[in-house]
């Protein structure tokens, strides 16, 4: 890590500590500015490492890089200004190392392989750094995460450049393309939060198989699987049976709930930041004191209402992959399930997949605690001689929750529905081949559809009887 400024050279993490002052026959001033912006730097990572972003305080940052205050104002216009610029360091230096290492592999299998180890080691060499850039990135601010948006974009980027320049190149459709860089992602970001980032190299070839499972002719023809939502599908797959978040009007009385869905209500609308107790009780027509006797702030009150979100929602898409007469019907049911809801509640579920993060560290460990559910439950369902391992499962959820994310931040989430088939791919290939998967979701498609139209005739059968004008034929 270090910063090119005009001919400077860069100044080696190693002697970041070290001050240089400008004397006689010595380094020039510009030098020894490129000097203290590098100390800065490895002070921002530091520092963040030692409690997160939040905690960073001018005092510490100064302290750790040597600099006074007045150096620092010279060189960045304040604390976020710092750790942007930091973070802009960071995937630059992570970026070349995987650009470097993939360049001796000759074909596209070589090439991801050595770029995906580039990455694991990177992050289990440099853990701080690697938590800057893929943790406390979400805490930073709205700046930090459309930086964050930027570097994923670029990944993307990469990964498509990379298997295009290959002895055989190779076609990836960019939801795959996506999914893979969440999907990686996500792994490396568990594994730092739970301070296991040494664990990584050691994945390298289950996480190298896993992408590798996409490449396949049959994912170049992906968009054949969208298909277009019917709402009777949503009913066929279960209808809503109530539960602690669902949608219909809460029982008189039940303050808790009504609190609860207040709150996800001006979470998703206003924001997490305008969630006051006084504002969550007006919404939930209650009084400040019942509130008071429930939760300790609003941002207790809004984890607690996504926990029970989450329990609701892991309990429909498991029953309705249940339902199904097999574990690949099921994941796709379960996914159609999952699409719906979001589809038809974007408001709550924006909160889960997108606003949380604004809870910085709270939120995100939040996030995380639901996406282990998520890939614990996916990694538990599928039965012998099936096999979805624990790390390849959170891969996949990482990969499912940035696109659905991805949709609901754009507002697209009327648009999961569509993509069930897709998202069923991802879950599917990488246990039972590219070609087996698209071949059971279309088999299921063509029996949701079966079921749909049979639906359809038994409705248009009962109101034609209805009319009386059955008997007159």
């Amino acid at each position: 890590m270090a910063e090119l400024t005009g001919r400077a050279r860069p100044v080696p993490l190693e002697s970041l500590f070290e001050q240089l002052q400008p004397r006689p026959g010595g380094p020039a001033p510009e030098q020894v500015a490129s000097h203290q912006r590098a100390r800065l730097y490895r002070a921002m990572v530091e520092a963040a490492a030692e409690g997160g972003y939040g905690a960073v305080t001018m005092r510490r940052l100064t302290a750790l890089a040597g600099v006074s205050t007045r150096t620092f104002y010279e060189q960045f216009s304040g604390k976020e200004d710092c750790f942007i610029r930091t973070y802009d360091v960071v995937v630059r230096s992570l970026t070349k190392k995987i650009i470097s290492a993939q360049r001796a592999g000759q074909d596209w299998d070589a090439r991801a392989r050595l770029a995906i180890a580039a990455f694991a080691h990177s992050v289990a060499s440099e853990p701080k750094a690697a938590q800057l850039a893929l943790v406390e990135t979400f805490t930073a601010g709205p700046a930090s995460r459309q930086r964050s948006e930027h570097s994923s974009q670029l990944f993307e980027r990469m990964v498509t450049v990379c298997s295009q320049h290959t002895s055989e190149p190779l076609e990836l459709p960019p939801l795959v393309i996506k999914a893979v860089v969440a999907g990686l992602a996500r792994v490396a970001r568990a594994r730092l939060l739970q301070g296991r980032a040494a664990e990584l190299p050691q994945l390298v070839e289950e996480l190298s198989a896993w992408v590798l499972s996409y490449c396949s002719p049959v994912t170049a023809l992906l968009d054949d699987l969208t298909s277009e939502p019917s709402q009777p599908l949503g009913g066929l797959l279960g209808e809503r049976t109530g539960g602690a978040l669902d949608p219909a009007e809460p029982p008189p009385g039940d303050d808790r709930t009504r609190i609860l869905l207040a709150a996800l209500h001006i979470a998703g609308t206003r924001g997490v930041l305008s969630l006051s107790p006084g504002a969550i009780a007006r919404s939930a027509e209650v009084s400040e004191s019942a509130f008071s006797e429930l939760f300790d702030d609003g941002y207790q009150c809004i984890i607690s209402a996504l926990e029970h979100a989450y329990r609701w929602e892991l309990q429909r898409i498991v029953s309705a992959g249940i339902a199904a007469h097999d574990w690949q019907s099921g994941v796709q049911r379960a996914l159609t399930t999952l699409a719906y809801d979001i589809a038809n509640e974007p408001v709550r579920a924006n909160v889960a997949f997108a606003e949380v993060l604004a809870l910085g560290r709270t939120g995100i460990d939040c996030r995380e605690s639901l996406m282990r559910g998520f890939a614990r439950a996916l990694a538990t369902s599928a039965r012998h001689p099936l096999r979805l391992s624990e790390v390849v499962a959170e891969a996949i959820v990482g990969a499912l929750w940035e696109i659905i994310r991805h949709h609901l931040v754009r507002g697209e989430g009327w648009r999961l529905p569509q993509i069930t088939g897709q998202l069923s791919y991802l879950v599917l290939t990488p246990v039972i081949g590219a070609q087996a998967a698209a071949q059971s979701i279309r088999a299921e498609q063509a029996r949701l559809n079966a079921r749909v139209i049979e639906r359809h005739k038994t409705e248009v059968e009962q109101r034609f009887k209805r009319s009386g004008l059955a008997s007159a034929t």
